[in-house]
């Protein structure tokens, strides 16, 4: 196959380097048998990575595992599912996250 596009080409071979280099530093932790197993696992990969939780990494894992074992989802109820969520969480890494109050803009008359 020949490419008479040099820059798609370029695009291509600089898209494959970029993913091959970044995929091996993101990788995560077993993706487990069960539900549980997956947001312990993850759970426990976010506190070894990250400041703490509250961040991205702890809801962005529980949404990989419910999307990885969707098809066992449906045998589980709600509840259960929000019960392990809730547990898995307990076991979060919390961090020291002071909340500063935004600046009250000054009003001046005219």
């Amino acid at each position: 196959m020949k490419f008479t596009n040099t820059y798609g080409m370029a695009a291509i071979i600089a898209g494959s380097i970029f993913f091959g280099t970044t995929s091996s530093s993101f990788a995560g932790p077993s993706n487990g048998s069960n539900l549980g197993e997956c947001y312990n696992n993850w759970i426990s990969w976010c506190n070894e990575h990250t400041a703490g939780y509250p961040n991205s990494c702890y809801g962005e894992s529980m949404d990989h595992c419910d999307g990885v074992h969707s098809a066992n989802m449906t045998q589980i109820p709600g509840y259960k599912v929000k019960s392990m969520k809730t547990q898995a969480l307990r076991k979060a890494k919390r961090t020291d996250v002071r909340v500063i109050a935004p600046a009250t803009p000054v009003r001046r008359a005219n």
